[in-house]
């Protein structure tokens, strides 16, 4: 059995292989656990290289890392910006005043300077308009023509005389001014507003009223015929007008009435009502006239 002996580069270990080993077997060193290669020499022998680890992949630099966490803070601010506009607004305008501060501060002209050369400006205007109007030579005034002689009251070229004003009976300064004592106004009293009158509700057309279908009405109990009368009044939302000798007669309004029909109509169950009692109804003018029936 062939043993071949090597030295670990990286310890000085003696190492022994018993076996022959192929070029390129990789095994770690029994003490220090370095990982090692056989190799082959230009002669042709066999040799113990170290295998170098392979380099770990860079990772970010710090500054790259401190960037990227920045960049996610101030988007995670601005997220929040977005979502509160109170406080968007705040920081408007706070840079708003800031920018403004920073203006007054760095000013090179102040205000003062600013108004005092206007003023100037001003002043040196009047000036020279008036070396303006000197430089201007002056208009000759024209010659007068010789007028002849007329009298004054015929002179058409004599300006006519003025009266002298009368002068005034007291200066300003000496007249006193009196307040009039107002007299005692009874006082105001303001009305209270009327309120609006109510719209006029739509008037109801009795004769199409009248004709309603009734599929069935029962009336067992016995009521009086003025209370027979009020239903009817509110069904036809209109006021019966009652002749003298039916309105003064209080047993004929007393009288007991019952009632049952179906399939009729609001004109023929008025009718049945009042044939009980001998009253007949007319329509004149949209109003329901009641009175005694004719004898036959």
């Amino acid at each position: 059995m062939d043993i071949t002996t090597f030295q670990c580069p990286h310890c000085q270990t003696a190492l022994r292989m018993r076996n022959r080993q192929i070029e390129g077997t990789t095994f770690p060193c029994p003490d220090c656990q370095q990982q090692l290669r056989l190799t082959s020499t230009p002669d042709g022998e066999l040799a113990v290289s170290i295998i170098e680890p392979e380099p770990e992949p860079a990772g970010p630099s710090p500054l790259k890392i401190k960037a990227r966490t920045t960049w996610k803070q101030l988007q995670k601010g601005g997220s929040y910006l977005l979502a509160s506009p109170v406080l968007m607004a705040w920081l408007v305008a706070g840079t708003g005043a800031l920018v403004l501060i920073l203006l007054i501060i760095f000013d090179d002209q102040p205000a003062a300077v600013i108004a005092v050369n206007q003023q100037r400006e001003t002043e040196t205007v009047p000036a020279a308009a008036e070396t303006e109007t000197t430089a201007i030579p002056a208009v000759e005034s024209p010659v007068a023509e010789a007028v002849p002689e007329l009298p004054v009251k015929n002179n058409p070229n004599l300006p006519e005389q003025i009266a002298p004003a009368q002068p005034a009976d007291a200066s300003a300064e000496h007249q006193v001014l009196v307040a009039v004592k107002p007299e005692n106004l009874p006082p105001l009293i303001a009305s209270k507003p009327q309120p609006a009158a109510p719209p006029a509700a739509p008037q109801t057309d009795v004769t199409l009223a009248l004709q309603i279908p009734i599929l069935e009405f029962r009336q067992t109990d016995e009521i009086p015929l003025k209370t027979m009368i009020s239903q009817f009044e509110e069904m036809l939302d209109t006021e019966f007008n009652l002749a003298a000798n039916v309105k003064n007669d209080p047993r004929l309004l007393e009288t007991p009435i019952t009632l049952s029909s179906k399939n009729t109509t609001l004109s023929h169950l008025l009718e049945q009502i009042l044939s009980e009692v001998a009253l007949t109804f007319t329509v004149k003018s949209n109003k329901i006239y009641i009175e005694r029936a004719a004898a036959p």
